[in-house]
């Protein structure tokens, strides 16, 4: 063994480890008194830890490949760790009431208290209560084939939410930095995290009504609900200037305000065939959901991203300009409000760029003439899925889809701004060139001085789409021939995920979550899957 310096090489060591200790305890009473009065009673309590720690390590300068441990390195040496740990300790309750199987009450109360918030606010306080009339059991109530079964549903709750809040949201948070003082290298603290010692539970409050019906000697089953939901004291993200000195990227929670969704919902479970050799059944949904920003603590909106939170709009609407097509001649340029000044086509509004409108009507396009353009949130969602048999054969298809949403489309953003030479899309190849040529894909001009590139609605699409989500196909061999070879069942199956989708989006895929921006969004994979279950 000859030692040989390798001066390149580098070695790492990692170890993290999160451990969760959770205690529940229930107690529940049952009894139903004189044939009528039923009573469930439930109280119990949740106590939830949890602690995390991580280390890491490295160092570069190894004699030999054969001597890989951190201890035989000997240049730039690291090493760092963190830990974590937050608490979780609950109390509920829930009593169920029903009489003569006619009159049913629920009533619960729930109590928070999470170590991610200050002593101050520490606890949240969460009721809910339900009524309902099966209205099919009354003695006056004629059932009939067209309806046989009828219940009337109300209720009211509050549930919690702090899950996007830090452990350490409402404290001072740290670093270890180090720096240059007098020729010297020294270690110190530095502001990391603004803390917000006002932080407190979100509130997710709901009023709902609903009916349940049975139709058709019980083959049509109708679920329909409406519902108003407010959610008080909205967690969002802190707007923190980084002339703070804290970062802007590494952000507490704030309670910023009031959303509102009201919708209704609508379930159906059809039962098409049924009994002989062929049957076949649907479940669909579809709803309806209307949303909207009420309040917010201040009068300035909240801007992020290519979205913006403002009052009396939905929830993280897009915001920025609106395009009116393409400026086709020197006369056009002139006529309209000033986008960038000049005449030099390399740093000016030129034929060929794409013209904004000026909203507020001043001459002149900037920040005051930007708009809510949309909404990420789909009003309408909606899923249908088919069961079939026949004999031993089965086959099963799944259909899913929203309408009402739009997506930005970063892709596009980036691969359409012809403003540096790198690679695009093959849309470019369509571009003004001259009056007439184009009136939606403006000129390719290096470093955009109309800043055609801006947010606005040019990369804003439709986020609607119908996709066939799963289907399956499966066929369960006969059991007089699975005996014969000592099988209790066999079953073969067939089976595709994503299989295909109608949209008229033009991105790699719809199915964008979030605030509604497609950028470099791994688009869902189509799978393919065969089986075979063999039961002994």
């Amino acid at each position: 063994w000859e030692p040989i310096e390798q001066p390149e090489s580098q070695a790492s060591r990692q170890y993290n480890k999160s451990f969760t200790w959770l205690w529940d305890n229930l107690l529940t009473f049952n009894k139903t008194f004189n044939d009528k009065h039923a009573v469930t009673a439930m109280i119990g309590s949740s106590a939830q830890t949890n602690t995390y720690e991580f280390m890491s390590g490295s160092i570069q300068g190894f004699i030999s490949d054969s001597a890989q441990e951190l201890a035989n390195g000997i240049l730039e040496p690291t090493l760092t760790g963190n830990g974590s740990d937050w608490a979780l300790l609950s109390f509920m309750g829930r009593i169920n009431y029903t009489y003569d199987n006619r009159y049913l009450f629920t009533a619960t109360m729930r109590a928070d208290g999470s170590s991610r918030f200050s002593r101050a606010n520490r606890w949240g306080v969460f009721p809910s209560v339900s009524l309902a009339w099966r209205m099919s059991e009354e003695e006056w109530f004629q059932k009939s084939f067209a309806l046989s079964d009828l219940k009337i549903r109300a209720g009211y709750g509050v549930t919690g939410n702090q899950a996007s809040v830090g452990n350490y949201a409402y404290a001072s948070v740290l670093q270890t930095v180090q720096y240059n003082f007098n020729g010297n290298q020294v270690s110190g603290l530095a502001p990391w995290v603004m803390p917000n010692p006002n932080v407190r539970w979100e509130e997710v409050e709901q009023y709902n009504v609903g009916i349940d019906a049975s139709m058709l000697d019980s083959r049509l089953l109708v679920t329909l609900d409406g519902y108003i939901k407010n959610t008080n004291d909205m967690l969002v993200p802190m707007s923190v200037p980084i002339s703070s000195g804290y970062s802007d990227e590494n952000v507490s929670q704030i309670n910023a305000g009031l959303m509102r969704n009201v919708g209704v919902e609508l379930a159906l479970t059809s039962f098409n065939f049924r009994g002989g050799d062929f049957t076949w059944s649907t479940t669909a949904n579809v709803s309806y959901n209307h949303n909207e920003l009420i309040s917010l603590n201040s009068d300035v909106p909240m801007y992020f991203d290519n979205n913006v939170h403002m009052v009396g709009y939905p929830i993280s609407a897009f915001y920025g300009y609106v395009t009116d097509g393409i400026f086709q001649t020197q006369e056009e340029v002139d006529n309209h409000a000033i986008q960038t000044v000049g005449s030099d086509p390399t740093s000016s509004t030129q034929p060929g760029d794409i013209r904004f409108k000026d909203l507020n009507n001043d001459g002149v396009i900037n920040d005051d003439d930007r708009t809510v353009l949309g909404s990420p949130t789909p009003s309408w969602t909606f899923a249908m899925n088919n069961q079939l048999s026949y004999k031993g054969f089965d086959l099963e298809i799944f259909f899913q889809g929203v309408a009402g949403n739009k997506i930005y489309n970063g892709n596009r953003a980036s691969l359409e701004a012809m403003s540096v030479a790198q690679n695009q899309m093959t849309t470019v190849l369509d571009r003004w060139r001259g009056p007439g040529t184009s009136n939606t894909m403006p000129r390719a001009v290096f470093g955009d001085p109309n800043k055609n590139n801006r947010v606005s609605d040019r990369f804003l699409e439709d986020g609607s789409y119908l996709r066939l989500k799963n289907i399956s196909l499966g066929y369960t061999l006969p059991s007089r021939l699975t005996k014969k070879a000592a099988m209790q069942q066999v079953r073969l199956s067939v089976s595709a995920q994503n299989l295909f989708t109608l949209t008229r989006y033009t991105g790699l895929d719809p199915e964008v979550s979030g605030s509604g921006n497609d950028n470099n969004v791994y688009p869902v994979t189509r799978n393919f899957t065969f089986g075979l279950n063999i039961t002994f």
